[in-house]
Parts: structure tokens; C-alpha cells; sequence
């Protein structure tokens, strides 16, 4: 009888657990989408003020729409805590991971081959800093990354020539390094004139913080799905 009271008190707390854990999800994603926000508008800003005009601007705004919003929001938008996917299935949730990371994908090349324009009329050094050598390593993980989603999305079709475990794994961690590498682009992008002649230091600060901390939190679960599909990779 002791063993069955002890088994009862045990589920009955399992419930409580899950409810703090998802809300405690809820409040990360909450903050992590301020930020998100925060960055995009601050930014937007600062474009605004040095003017879309110039060929520069639209690819600091094109590359931050596709990295830092619609990027960050095609990962989030499998997790049980964001709140604008929870009434999705799990099938409409990768359509719209599909659509938003295509539009994100065209808006980083877009940023990125106005850049290299602008500095081939210009008779400017192509990829001569870090920020633009990052930037570059995150372009070609993209490319991977678009070739890969196509074999993760037609996994099952596939399985006679390729396991759909590893097509996904190949998937989750080239999307992972170019994303990484893209808001690291970012980050060191905080250092160029568009910010500091346009903001004050602690406004750089406060994205570059921001930036760091939505990185971090919206790879989370793209971490612990990586580690899971290891753990039944054949041994």
C-alpha cells in the first residue's frame, strides 16, 4: 500500500514539473522575443538615419531581417513555449519553418551581394575583415543548409539512399553553424560606422548583450535535438 501511495505522490508531481517547466519556457521565449524586438527596431533605426539610399543600409537591414528576426524565428517556432506556433501541428509548423527561413535566406543573399556590389563599384577589398570572412562562412553553410533542408524535408522519399536520421542530423547542424556564424557577422557588424557614428556606446552595448543572449536562447532546443539524435545514431 505504501509502494501505490508513493507511485500516486510520484505522478501527481510529475504534472507540476511539466507546468513549471513550460512556463518557465514561456517567460525565456517572452524575454528572448523583447530582445529580438529590441535589436530589430533599434537597428531599423539606425538605417533609417543613415539612409536607404545608400546600398550599405539596406545590407546591414536586409542581413539583420534575415538573421536576427526571421532566422531566429523559424528556430523558435518549434518550441512548446513560443507562443505564436503552439496552436500549429507539427506538420504546419515545418511549412512555416520552410517559408520563413526562405524569405530569411533570400534576404541575407540579397544583403550580402548588394555589399559585394557596392564594394566592386567602389574598388574596395572584398572580405578583408572579419566581420565580412564570418559573414562569407555563413553564406556557403546556407547554401549547405538549403541543400540539406531539401533532403530533411524528403527524408522519407530518400530513406533507400540516405537514412532520414542522418539527413536531419546533416540538417540541424549545418543550419546551426551558419546561423551561429551569421549572428556572430552581426555582432562584430556593432563595431562598423553605421553604429557608432549614428548611436551612443551603451546603445552598441545593449544590442551586442541582446544579440548574445537571444543566440544563445534560441538554440536551446535545436542543442538538446541534436544531442537526442546522436544518442540513436547506430552504434
Amino acid at each position: 500500500m505504501r509502494d501505490n501511495v508513493k507511485e500516486s505522490f510520484e505522478k501527481a508531481k510529475e504534472p507540476a514539473k511539466n507546468e513549471w517547466l513550460l512556463m518557465l519556457e514561456g517567460i525565456f521565449n517572452t524575454i528572448n522575443h523583447v530582445m529580438i524586438g529590441v535589436v530589430c527596431i533599434y537597428t531599423s533605426r539606425l538605417c533609417w538615419i543613415n539612409g536607404f539610399s545608400k546600398l550599405y543600409t539596406w545590407h546591414v537591414f536586409l542581413c539583420l531581417l534575415g538573421y536576427h528576426l526571421l532566422m531566429t524565428e523559424g528556430i523558435v517556432l518549434f518550441y512548446s513555449g513560443n507562443g505564436w506556433s503552439q496552436k500549429l501541428t507539427h506538420s504546419h509548423k515545418r511549412t512555416v519553418h520552410w517559408l520563413i527561413e526562405v524569405v530569411a535566406c533570400f534576404c541575407v543573399v540579397l544583403g550580402i551581394s548588394l555589399e559585394i556590389y557596392y564594394r566592386e563599384t567602389s574598388n574596395k577589398r572584398h572580405f578583408s575583415s572579419a566581420h565580412s570572412i564570418v559573414g562569407l562562412c555563413s553564406l556557403i553553410f546556407l547554401c549547405l543548409t538549403f541543400v540539406n533542408g531539401l533532403m530533411s524535408l524528403y527524408a522519407v522519399e530518400l530513406r533507400s539512399r540516405i537514412k532520414p536520421i542522418y539527413s536531419k542530423l546533416s540538417h540541424y547542424l549545418s543550419s546551426t553553424v551558419c546561423y551561429v556564424l551569421g549572428m556572430v557577422a552581426i555582432m562584430l557588424a556593432y563595431e562598423k560606422k553605421i553604429y557608432y557614428r549614428n548611436t551612443i556606446q551603451e546603445g552598441i552595448d545593449m544590442m551586442l548583450a541582446f544579440t548574445i543572449l537571444v543566440t544563445i536562447l534560441s538554440l536551446i532546443g535545436v542543442v538538446r535535438t541534436v544531442y537526442n539524435q546522436l544518442r540513436m545514431l547506430p552504434k
